[in-house]
C-alpha cells in the first residue's frame, strides 16, 4: 500500500504509543497525507503479544485511540482526551507484519469531537475499524502538553498557536 507522507507529527516521550524514548512503548510515528488523514505504519514485535504471535487486543486499541485523537488535535490544534473508543476487531494481527492505519475526518458533534479510523495490513485488508469520541482540552492544559512534547527536525508544526510564549510553535 503506497502512502504519499506529508509529515510526520510530534511526539511526547512519556506516551506509551508514540514516546520515542518509552522503554516498553510501541515508539509509532503518526504521520499526515496530503487529504489530511492521519496515517501510522505499525510492525508489531513479540513483546506486544497476548499468546503465540498474535497482537494484543489493548496494544491495537491503544494504537487506534492515539490515531483517532491526532485527527482531532490536527484539525483544532488542541489536544484531547479520550470519553469512548469502540473498536471493532476484525482479523487478527501477528507479529512481524506491517500494517497501516489511517484516521480522518474528524467530526464536531458539540460537546466532543469524534472520528473513525481502521487498521489494514498491506494489501489493504481490514484487521480493526475503530469510532472514538474525544473531549478538548483547555488552550492552558494544551500548552503544558506541548511543551513537553519532543519534535524532530522533519515534523509538522502543528499546535503553532500554543507556544507559550505567544510565539508561533514550529512544532520542534
Amino acid at each position: 500500500m503506497e502512502l504519499d507522507e506529508l509529515g510526520y507529527l510530534p511526539t511526547y516521550d512519556g506516551c506509551y504509543v508514540c514516546g520515542q524514548e518509552h522503554p516498553r512503548g510501541l515508539r509509532a510515528r503518526f504521520f499526515v497525507q496530503q487529504q489530511g488523514q492521519v496515517h501510522v505504519r505499525f510492525t508489531p514485535d513479540a513483546t506486544q503479544t497476548g499468546y503465540d504471535d498474535v497482537v494484543h487486543g489493548g496494544v491495537v486499541a491503544a494504537l487506534m485511540d492515539e490515531l483517532l485523537g491526532w485527527v482531532i488535535v490536527k484539525h483544532t490544534e488542541r489536544m484531547c482526551f479520550t470519553a469512548e473508543i469502540t473498536v471493532r476487531f476484525l482479523k487478527i494481527l501477528t507479529v512481524g507484519h506491517v500494517y497501516v492505519g489511517n484516521a480522518g475526518p474528524c467530526v464536531d458533534q458539540g460537546r466532543y469531537w469524534e472520528s473513525k479510523g481502521r487498521l489494514c495490513n498491506e494489501e489493504g485488508e481490514v484487521h480493526a475499524k475503530a469510532l472514538g469520541k474525544y473531549f478538548l482540552l483547555s488552550e492552558e492544559h494544551t500548552r503544558k502538553v506541548v511543551n513537553r512534547m519532543t519534535g524532530q527536525p522533519e515534523d509538522l508544526p502543528v499546535l503553532r498557536r500554543m507556544n507559550p510564549s505567544g510565539e508561533e510553535y514550529d512544532g520542534r
